[in-house]
């Protein structure tokens, strides 16, 4: 068995046709149809409850390369030493991996380590404020709201160049990632050796750069300067129209990105790799175009179905097709789900064992046998038709800011007392993306003491099977629910082996 996993940044559930009526169809009164999404959908299993744990882009990541929570216990970061992550176990079991990504976060220094255990990788420059050009260059653009320095960034790696849709970011991803497939994943190659191939799409994450006309196919009438990269924060602060074309660069990139994952797949059916290749396609957190009088991602505010219910797509040979799956799973169910599908058990760490030398060394060495304890559920029964319980509730979080407790009919947030004591565990010290204060390391205890403030919001609880935009806030009408999702979340902690403080931060 043979796995393609990847991961579509920034993508929006509800922008997606195999998932319902799509939020261009009530924004532009006409829907962008989401083919290749559409045919991979019914070529395996979709999951209608399927939820973000740790937020945004790389605390998304360790839940998936180590299936444990990382929000509980640490924000955005590298994988630490003592993490038994997926990729190092593959390899450690002579499986080949290769990641292709223009996601450049895997290897900056505040996050990037996340690409050390392949055995190939393949970096897309330019993205975003990839530190790829130091060069002198005179953009265009001035830096508001509209336009941030993300837009600016990317200007100047780019160097503004007017570019053809297959030399966008998305499509070199999935060119590369097809020519890899040509080169390594032939039915006599991989019939020696099985094949890990990490796909990591950084679109549709803005800044977006999709070509002009299928921008203004959606919105033909829009006159001014467009917000490619818009500051994250209120969207009162835009006009009707400036958040009408926001939405319509979104959808654009989006296209783009379903029309070249498509050219992929159909590489994929080309080399016969649906005989026997395990495929997931997942995104890290959606974004917020404007509801919820929020844009982009910011701080301090509740992670609302646009942003923490994400789709999520797994196809095995032994599948049945067109599954549409309503259990409750998250990313750091991918984990085990991969190594299930490929045979693998995990490890029992001796951490006074290591062998030191050249590719001696195994995943599992020096490792402590409580990292080896998954949070996650391989999902492989789901994808074979079978029943099996999963979780009661997904929890979703940022490190010390507000949790989201859903249990597919119920949402409920839940503050953190700014006052409380608040500690991020790991050798690792807290990167430039924490928007807190951190004191000095406790080596004994393997931690940093912080503080994070709070957005001081009331309890907010959404019976999301009725009211799925989340509008009406009923906590004060339904104690029994509160208490009920906040049993739910304290079990959770405890479950899981979170720090005791947490509970108390968030006074349950």
């Amino acid at each position: 068995m043979n796995v393609i996993f990847m991961i579509i940044d920034t993508l929006r559930r509800d922008h997606l046709s195999c998932y319902g009526p799509v939020k261009t169809e009530e924004t532009f009164g006409k829907p962008v149809y989401t083919e290749a999404f559409d045919a991979f959908a019914k070529k395996g299993a979709l999951f209608e409850q399927a939820y973000l744990g740790s937020f945004p882009c790389m605390p998304a990541r360790r839940d998936m390369w180590t299936g444990r929570y990382e929000f509980p216990f640490r924000g955005w970061g590298p994988l630490e030493d003592y993490d038994l992550d997926m990729v190092s176990l593959l390899k450690s079991h002579g499986v080949l991996t290769q990641m292709i990504s223009d996601h450049y976060h895997i290897i900056e220094r505040d996050a990037g380590n996340y690409h050390g255990g392949f055995d190939g990788w393949e970096m897309i420059r330019g993205q975003e404020h990839d530190p790829y050009r130091t060069d002198p260059f005179e953009g265009n653009e001035q830096i508001d709201h509209l336009t941030n320095q993300f837009w600016y960034m990317q200007n100047n790696n780019i160097r503004e160049k007017f570019r053809t849709e297959e030399e966008l970011f998305a499509p070199q991803v999935f060119r590369k990632a097809s020519a890899w497939l040509e080169s390594n994943a032939t039915k006599s190659i991989r019939s020696k050796r099985p094949f890990f191939l990490m796909i990591e799409c950084f679109d549709p994450h803005e800044p977006w750069d999709p070509p002009m006309h299928m921008v203004d196919e959606l919105d033909p009438d829009f006159q001014g300067k467009r917000p490619h990269s818009p500051t994250y924060g209120t969207a009162d602060r835009y006009t009707p129209e400036e958040l009408k074309q926001m939405q319509a660069l979104y959808a654009a990139e989006l296209k783009v990105v379903d029309r070249w994952f498509g050219s992929f797949m159909q590489k994929v059916e080309q080399l016969g790799l649906y005989e026997d290749t395990l495929i997931i396609a997942v995104t890290d957190h959606g974004f917020y175009l404007g509801e919820h009088n929020l844009v982009g991602k910011p701080n301090l505010v509740p992670l609302y179905g646009e942003m923490s219910h994400i789709p999520l797509f797994m196809y095995h040979p032994e599948a049945k097709s067109g599954l549409r799956r309503k259990e409750i799973v998250q990313a750091v169910d991918i984990m085990p789900t991969i190594l299930d599908a490929l045979g693998i058990e995990l490890p029992v760490p001796n951490p006074e064992m290591m062998c030191i030398g050249m590719n001696e060394k195994k995943a599992w060495e020096g490792i402590h046998p409580e990292r080896a304890k998954l949070h996650g559920k391989s999902l492989l029964p789901l994808l074979k038709g079978e029943d099996m319980t999963t979780r009661p509730a997904a929890f979703s979080g940022k490190f010390g800011d507000i949790i989201r407790i859903c249990d597919g009919e119920w949402a409920m947030y839940i503050s953190p007392n700014p006052d409380k004591p608040l500690y991020w565990y790991g050798t690792r010290a807290p990167g430039r993306t924490f928007a807190g204060k951190r004191g000095p390391y406790d080596a004994k205890q393997q931690r940093y003491p912080m503080e994070y403030p709070s957005a001081g919001l009331a309890l907010e609880l959404y019976r999301i099977s009725t009211d799925p935009r989340e509008t009406q806030n009923v906590a004060a009408d339904y104690p029994e629910k509160v208490k009920e999702l906040t049993v739910l979340f304290r079990n959770w902690l405890e479950e899981i082996g979170a720090p005791v403080e947490v509970a108390d931060r968030y006074a349950i």
